[in-house]
């Protein structure tokens, strides 16, 4: 049955009557600037922590992603008795989200993977892995959930966890290239948590839209409860918007520097009521017409209290380093709604 809550209405939490536990608030510690002030300053705010630092050969060898080593941040984590999770990405020497690792490490080179990955993560005292394939190919949608399966096992058998991230897609783009490769009812079997990327809805390289519009994130998650249980997911809100100087022309635009944008170029923010997203133009001093597609602090509490009104595992934020005070007051104001 469709459990689709208008966001509006998400206060009203569909899952009020039922006891649950408390939600997992999974931040991502990415390599942004400002990544180790955010942790440490923002750290009541979140229970857990996927350390965004690592890769996978196609041979099956964790490595580092080239950035500096995180162990100030994972010595913070352990010293608060945060849950830290190795967030580990098929990504290539060229920084391109990779298939054919993907395909190497769920096939030929799955033994070694899934051993490397279990003793990575006791290595670095994580709580679990964060398995991250993005581009997965159409074709090893099997093959890729036989690998996720065979170290779920295996990571629970040492008393680990693991974190899937998965696309965001519905029914309406299930068979799409980009999302075929990652069947979630066959991943959130073994899987502790689904953590579904609800967000770039739009992108940088497409036309100007919503970053994340409600409608499109309720349709992804409809999607995603009728195929693994609400507890094992975790819905993305993401803590950055983007600014288009023309169609296909984007950038990254993070929440903590949007106001200044807004102020320096005496912009008129405009709420838009149809996705629950903030809007806004802008005349560049070169002369290019700007729009900008980002969130603010009604829109993001809406977005989080989609935990409770879908009865979700929790939710993940999406990056450390991008956000300020008031965006983590967002994200508390929208889990406390019941």
């Amino acid at each position: 049955m469709k459990k689709k809550i208008s966001l509006l209405l998400a206060g009203l939490a569909l899952a009020a009557s039922q006891a649950q536990a408390a939600p997992m608030i999974l931040a991502y510690y990415s390599g942004y600037a400002g990544n180790y002030a955010a942790l440490t300053q923002y750290a009541s705010s979140f229970n857990a922590v996927a350390v965004d630092f690592y890769n996978i050969s196609a041979q099956g060898v964790v490595k580092g992603n080239g950035d500096p080593a995180p162990s100030d941040a994972i010595a913070f984590l352990r010293g608060r008795k945060i849950p830290a999770y190795g967030a580990v990405s098929n990504v290539d020497g060229n920084g391109d989200w990779s298939p054919g690792i993907a395909h190497a490490v769920s096939t030929a080179a799955q033994g070694r993977a899934v051993a490397n990955l279990v003793k990575f993560a006791q290595d670095q005292r994580f709580a679990g892995i964060n398995v991250d394939f993005e581009a997965v190919a159409q074709g090893d949608r099997n093959n890729f959930s036989a690998f996720v399966q065979t170290l779920g096992r295996a990571l629970h058998a040492k008393g680990l966890k693991l974190i899937v991230s998965v696309p965001a897609f519905s029914a309406k783009d299930e068979n799409h290239e980009a999302n075929y490769g990652y069947d979630l009812r066959a991943l959130g079997a073994v899987a502790d948590y689904l953590q579904i990327m609800t967000y770039d809805e739009a992108i940088p390289a497409w036309d100007p839209g919503p970053v994340a519009g409600s409608g499109w994130v309720e349709d992804d998650l409809d999607y995603a409860v009728e195929r693994v249980p609400a507890a094992k997911i975790l819905s993305g809100i993401q803590a950055y918007g983007y600014d288009w100087k023309q169609p296909g022309d984007g950038a990254m635009l993070y929440w903590k520097d949007t106001q200044a944008l807004i102020a320096r170029y005496g912009a008129q923010p405009r709420y838009d009521a149809a996705s629950n997203s903030l809007t806004f133009g802008y005349d560049a001093a070169d002369g290019s017409r700007h729009t900008v597609w980002t969130e603010n602090a009604r829109s993001v509490a809406l977005k989080a209290g989609l935990v409770n009104a879908y009865g979700l595992g929790g939710t993940s934020l999406y990056a450390l380093g991008m956000e300020d005070a008031g965006f983590w007051a967002a994200v508390g104001q929208g889990l406390a709604r019941r």
